[in-house]
């Protein structure tokens, strides 16, 4: 049972006993100041679902609804391609932060999987400065409207957001899924360019670091175009940070794809198609039959939703910060 507790933000942090885990994370008080909302979970409580708050898992629930519907009216839903990406739950009861492989293999199951299918762990990153920010102007009652070039009116587009880390939040969301991701086999993982993605595998994920390839790939990254807080920084200054992760699959060293699109967004139905692009061209080509990939939120709605063919609805729903997923995908050409 999940009890919550207010402490204001220049407080010490609450203290709770060695069964309880406490997750924390800031909002704005209708008076405009800042008080931090942390959740205690007891010890017989799911490990993971209590990596988030109600607050948190309540807005996923309103962006699976509001975001499924703008799919529906641009018939993104309804296209049928050259190859139907087919996906199933690997977790006979996928709820809230626990839609994933449930067990290591020691059977030597996977190499049984054919050639048209493989293992994928989903990742969403962390907690990341934009998603703090527009999360405050959501608590002070600000509307934003993500197509508008004003930051007075979206701050995403401001220059400072450019390629945003993770808070302290994230980072804490990210390493409280390290246990989890070492229970996993990837023979791979992939991750976004973006440097929220890369800290949180390297967080989730570090207990793979030395033991898989590590590669990067623009085509799950999150939306091209306008919102500085999805634009990148260069590659040379990546691979400064990051040389251990292998970046050759990026042509461009500077942002190339997020500045053909200037100042628009890139629409859903061209990220699907980039999703597409993505699985259809490199995942299924890629000889590793268990693949890790970090990359964001709204990106994977609609991989989900408008790119894959999947009936399970807790497997489509909208990820929160940090959470992990583990499907099957096969990939089924028409005749």
């Amino acid at each position: 049972m999940l009890q919550n507790t207010r402490a204001a933000a220049s407080s010490t942090t609450t203290t709770t006993s060695a069964a309880a885990k406490e997750i924390c994370e800031t909002q704005i008080t209708s008076t405009g100041t800042a008080e931090v909302l942390c959740t205690i979970s007891n010890e017989e409580d799911s490990p993971r679902s209590s990596l988030w708050s109600e607050v948190a898992i309540n807005a996923a629930k309103q962006f699976t609804i509001t975001q499924r519907k703008k799919l529906q009216e641009l018939g993104a839903l309804d296209v049928e391609r050259p190859v139907k990406i087919v996906g199933t739950s690997l977790s006979e009861n996928c709820g809230l932060g626990d839609c994933v492989l449930e067990e290591k293999k020691e059977d030597g199951s996977e190499e049984m999987l054919d050639a048209n299918t493989k293992i994928i762990h989903f990742q969403r990153h962390g907690q990341g400065y934009h998603n703090l920010i527009c999360d405050m102007w959501r608590e002070l009652g600000k509307p934003i409207d993500f197509d508008s070039a004003d930051p007075n009116l979206n701050p995403v587009v401001r220059p400072e957001f450019l390629d945003p880390p993770l808070t302290a939040l994230g980072m804490q969301q990210c390493s409280s899924q390290r246990d989890l991701c070492n229970s996993l086999s990837p023979d791979l993982v992939i991750v976004s360019p973006m440097l929220r993605c890369i800290q949180t595998a390297k967080l989730s994920f570090r207990d793979h670091v030395n033991s898989v390839p590590w590669v990067s790939h623009e085509g799950c990254r999150e939306e091209l175009g306008l919102l500085v807080g999805n634009k990148r920084r260069s590659i040379t200054d990546i691979k400064a940070d990051y040389s251990e992760i292998n970046f050759d699959d990026i042509e461009h060293d500077e942002d190339v794809l997020w500045d053909e699109y200037g100042d628009r967004r890139e629409t859903l139905l061209e990220k699907s198609e980039r999703i597409y692009k993505f699985l259809t061209e490199y995942v299924r080509s890629r000889p590793e039959k268990e693949i890790a990939i970090v990359c964001h939120s709204a990106y994977l709605f609609t991989l989900l939703n408008a790119v894959m063919d999947i009936e399970e609805e807790e497997l489509r729903s909208w990820f929160l910060t940090s959470e992990v997923r583990s499907l099957q995908m096969t990939f089924v050409d028409r005749e």
